[in-house]
């Protein structure tokens, strides 16, 4: 049974994302081939869904086609391409975030064969052993699937504990990684995973849904294994954007680690998450010394009735502490918001935008609220005025990070453009601070940086009021 492994991803008109290695289904490749399967891979983001996809895709001549989705406009071309596969007679299985969040929607009006909920290695496995015999799908665990018009959801399937036992997510079947690189410090990063899960109970998150609240992560040796070879599949490759929903949850591992990358002579440049409750400044300082460049805190807000609601488990002092102890260390700040939560009001606005005065964050990602179901703060979205979708294509439309997506979840009264304005101020003061330390460590060149900076456009000029 031939498979083709699909990320349709995100689509041309989404200029601002980039292309990310599909590291879920490069995972799932991996673990198939060694099996024995022939597996081919497609990464079609930011790419039209054009007839000359259609015909890659019917060229590979797959018995199925599995597609990774997640709830945002990934839905709305995952139907696209579920309905090719289909009218060609071909079986389709969606899986990841998607399906794991809307399994019986997912089952009932996509044009699919099954669902995979949660994580996937083993139960896809199983799931093509039970197509390829005809076996009763309802014997495996961690699917859906629809029988005589209604879902069938099979129990949750245990975690996978040892993640060593997994062979290295299958690059080699993305071609060139021009695409996937991202410059950091000087190098070309490329994103990898080398944890699962998240013990955190954020109100926002669905990581709950997709693994169960239990962190497992590679050992340190197999983690530098990793690095590794991704080094080796590209002389460009310097460097490492860590993904993991938690990298820094057990701070021996993380030494562990970091001595590694110096007994092994890997000469890389890399950042990595960590929850601000969990920063220790001699750890910082090994990170750095290991190439670690840039750290990577869920801020949220700097509201402390929202950090409540949302259930942080932190305090805004904690954030405080945590940034300066990462200045200190020479790492950059990178700051990651939550706007437009539930009930949102103009003083939980002023306090984040103080917050964010305070921690100098080098860079902030700011990002709209989108309530997921089975999430803690869903309810409360909809008490405040959410109207979830009824259909796929309805959520497809409706989940987007954008924060220009504020006013349409209706969740908060406040105008969109009081987050975007605060946006535009916090970035504008992380440009200026750094021009600022440029012209301390450059004098002689950076009047004329100045100067183009001072007479960029209006519409990029900051709110100074």
């Amino acid at each position: 049974m031939k498979v083709a492994l699909v990320n349709v991803g995100f689509g041309p008109e989404e200029s601002e994302l980039r292309p990310s290695p599909p590291l879920g289904i490069m995972q799932l490749a991996a673990y198939l081939r060694r099996e024995g399967r022939e597996v081919v891979l497609f990464d079609w983001s930011g790419e039209e869904l054009d007839e000359a996809k259609r015909s890659a895709l019917r060229s590979a001549d797959a018995d199925v086609v599995g597609i990774h989705v997640k709830v945002s406009s990934v839905i709305l071309r995952a139907l696209e391409v579920s309905r090719w596969c289909r009218e060609d007679g071909v079986t389709v299985i969606w899986g990841g975030p998607g399906p794991t969040t809307l399994p019986v929607m997912t089952v009932l009006q996509a044009p699919v064969d099954a669902a995979v909920l949660g994580e996937g290695e083993v139960t896809t496995s199983e799931l093509l052993r039970a197509l390829e015999y005809g076996r009763d799908l309802a014997t495996v665990k961690g699917i859906a699937f629809a029988r005589d018009g209604r879902a069938i959801v099979t129990d949750r399937r245990e975690r996978m504990v040892d993640l060593d036992s997994l062979p290295f997510p299958w690059w080699e079947g993305l071609g060139n990684l021009s695409r996937y690189l991202v410059p950091l410090h000087g190098r070309n990063a490329v994103p990898i995973v080398t944890s699962r899960g998240c013990p955190g109970r954020c109100g926002f998150c669905y990581a709950q849904n997709m693994w169960g609240g239990r962190w497992h992560a590679l050992s340190p040796s197999r983690t530098l294994d990793a690095m590794e070879h991704v080094l080796s599949l590209d002389d460009r490759i310097g460097g490492f954007l860590i993904i993991d929903d938690l990298f820094y949850a057990s701070p021996e591992r993380i030494r562990e680690i970091c001595r590694g990358i110096k007994e092994r002579g890997l000469d890389i440049v890399w950042n990595c998450e960590i929850r601000a409750d969990l920063v220790r400044p001699e750890l910082l300082s090994e990170m750095k010394d290991a190439g670690c460049r840039q750290v990577l805190i869920g801020v949220e807000t700097g509201s402390p009735r929202l950090l409540e609601a949302v259930n942080k488990r932190m305090t805004v002092e904690t954030l405080i502490r945590a940034a300066a102890d990462v200045h200190r260390a020479g790492l950059e700040l990178y700051a990651m918001m939550v706007n437009g939560l539930p009930g949102e009001t103009d003083e939980d606005i002023r306090a984040t935008e103080k917050l964010l005065r305070t921690i100098r964050p080098e860079y902030t990602e700011f990002l709209s609220y989108m309530p997921y179901p089975g999430t803690p703060l869903y309810e409360s979205a909809i008490r405040e005025g959410f109207v979830p979708p009824t259909t796929l294509e309805g959520w497809g439309a409706a989940a987007t990070f954008d924060l220009s997506n504020i006013n349409r979840m209706g969740v908060t009264d406040l105008p969109t453009k009081k987050y975007m304005d605060m946006e535009r101020r916090t970035k504008r003061r992380a440009v200026m601070r750094s021009y600022m330390h440029s012209a301390m460590r450059e004098p002689l060149t950076a009047p004329v940086r100045g100067l183009k900076y001072l007479f960029r456009s209006d519409g990029d000029q900051e709110d100074r009021a």
